[in-house]
């Protein structure tokens, strides 16, 4: 199920209010956005954070402390109104958040090996988008960091995605067809990153 969170006091890239730096803010990509509100509220409430990057994916739990989590977080705004968010997008930019604040997590991110995938067989919605960016990033977890370190939307973020090479296919469900949202698979991977360096730096994350 996808979760939908409208977060007043955030901004938006959908109503801010008018003046001469409408025509610049709107050349933002959201999750650009997205990213430096996420890591105001990390700044914040860095055990609360946590606590949603611990919950089961798709979970009444994940929505539950994303919402409390994000929602009217006035001071990380930057002057904006309004945000949209999903909370995929929300976990994945807490996520990412995380892994690039966090020097013990880093350091175990960095330690990670290449594994044998097991090609997923989910394929509904937001749960084949968590088990295909889990299997990227046990293939090739150089590749996932690369990706959550390049510009939103930038041509070096479509190169990262792309490196994966030949895990793109072999994660994915057979006979399944899917054109890859490069920002909805980099949310993803940030968490299935995250997960797996939590797991491997002795936290014991159950999502890993």
């Amino acid at each position: 199920m996808s979760r939908f969170l409208a977060l007043m006091g955030a901004t938006a890239l959908l109503a801010s209010p008018a003046s001469a730096d409408d025509s610049k803010s709107a050349t933002v990509p959201k999750q650009a956005v997205l990213a430096d509100y996420a890591a105001c509220v990390l700044a914040q409430y860095p055990e609360k954070t946590r606590q949603l990057l611990a919950t089961e994916i798709d979970s009444p739990a994940e929505y539950a402390i994303a919402k409390s989590l994000m929602a009217n977080q006035s001071q990380c705004t930057n002057g904006r109104m309004f945000i949209s968010m999903k909370a995929g997008e929300a976990r994945g930019a807490l996520a990412e958040a995380v892994l690039k604040s966090d020097a013990a997590l880093v350091q175990s991110a960095q330690q990670l090996m290449p594994e044998a995938a097991v090609r997923p067989t989910e394929t509904a919605g937001r749960k084949f988008v968590m088990a295909y960016s889990r299997c990227l990033v046990t293939a090739a977890p150089d590749k996932a960091r690369s990706l959550i370190l390049t510009g939103y939307g930038s041509a070096e973020e479509s190169s990262a995605m792309t490196s994966f090479d030949a895990a793109l296919k072999d994660c994915m469900p057979l006979g399944f067809a899917y054109q890859i949202n490069i920002r909805d698979v980099r949310n993803h991977v940030a968490t299935a990153l995250y997960d797996r360096a939590i797991a491997a730096s002795g936290g014991g994350d159950k999502n890993a």
